[in-house]
């Protein structure tokens, strides 16, 4: 199974509206996705199973995600991490990995 995590950092008051509407919208798109297995969301986190890396690409590519991806410099910045697992890994797994790369500018 291929699984990201994801994590923002918002930069103003401003932005956590802005984001928060964007996570309606990829949630909306999410409940329709092909080839999640599951999607968890803690904060300003996210963690997702995937049959393929190329299901997830192909939603990570489309819809309200690319739209968020084009504006996330007017929220704030974001940072991503993927691997291969065998079964759903518990938070404490996916924030280790997270914590280990840098915020994107």
């Amino acid at each position: 199974m291929h699984i990201t995590a994801t994590q923002i950092k918002i930069k103003g008051i401003s932005a956590f509206f802005r984001f928060f509407t964007r996570v309606a919208e990829i949630r909306k798109q999410l409940a329709s996705a092909e080839g999640v297995i599951f999607v968890k969301f803690s904060g300003l986190r996210t963690l997702t199973g995937w049959r393929s890396e190329e299901d997830m690409k192909a939603f990570r590519n489309s819809g309200a995600h690319l739209e968020a991806m084009k504006n996330v410099k007017n929220i704030g910045k974001a940072k991503s991490i993927s691997w291969q697992a065998d079964q759903e890994p518990e938070w404490h797994q996916a924030k280790t990995r997270l914590d280990s790369i840098q915020f994107k500018i």
